[in-house]
């Protein structure tokens, strides 16, 4: 057997993984330092944004785990407002992001657990969705697919929730989106067109199944979803 073959060969061997290993710890240290630099410096932006971009009456609520991007962070991004009247509630890890349009939350609205809202969006008095919603005013445009789609703009059209809404959890209401007084959206649904006061709205994309009959005083089924057979 060759000498390079016992010795030479297993040494560079040997130094090559002594090198990768340090790179890849120096790779993760490097990383563990810019993940505390930039949670310290988010951590103050939540302290400045609570304490003078938002617009709020008491008592209203925001959980200290919920993430406000109010303060503009790039020259794309525009300053608008964040308002909570009375009895208002913003929950545990959601995110509200106003770099697109206001998000007002009227007297006694909320947002549930770990849902996120991006304005422009209005939800109406009492209004309420549940854990993990997604109501976004914003979208990026997609018509060119040679072009990176974050580079393609934005397209914006208000979100307007009236009052006394419930969103049931997991649902989705697109931006442009209208929804009447007293209406129902089912759990995981997805909403891309308006829905009437006094209806319930469930599936994706979201239909009307039911309709309030106030001679009734009932809700009537207007729509039967299909059924799956397995």
């Amino acid at each position: 057997m060759k000498v390079s073959e016992r010795i030479i060969y297993p040494a560079f061997n040997y130094i090559e993984g002594i090198y990768a290993g340090t790179y890849t710890i120096a790779q993760s240290v490097l990383g563990l330092i810019r993940d505390t630099l930039k949670t310290i410096y988010l951590g103050l932006l939540q302290a400045l944004t609570r304490l003078f971009y938002v617009e709020r009456q008491f008592p209203s609520s925001i959980s200290l785990s919920a993430r406000l991007d109010v303060i503009p962070r790039s020259p794309y991004h525009q300053r608008h407002r964040l308002y909570l009247a009375r009895k208002s509630l913003i929950e545990d890890s959601c995110a509200v992001c106003t770099w697109h349009g206001d998000v007002i939350l009227k007297e006694g609205a909320s947002i549930g657990i770990g849902s996120i809202v991006i304005g422009p969006v209005t939800i109406g008095e009492n209004s309420t969705s549940g854990q993990n919603c997604f109501i976004g005013g914003q979208s990026h445009i997609f018509r060119d697919v040679s072009k990176d789609f974050l580079r393609q703009g934005e397209e914006i059209k208000q979100v307007v929730i009236g009052k006394n809404v419930w969103v049931g959890s997991n649902a989705v209401i697109l931006l442009g989106v209208k929804i009447g007084d007293n209406s129902v959206i089912g759990a995981g649904s997805t909403v891309v067109e308006d829905v009437p006061p006094y209806s319930v709205a469930v599936g994706n994309p979201a239909r009307i199944v039911k309709r309030y009959n106030f001679e009734t005083k009932k809700w009537d089924r207007v729509y039967t979803l299909p059924t799956v057979e397995i």
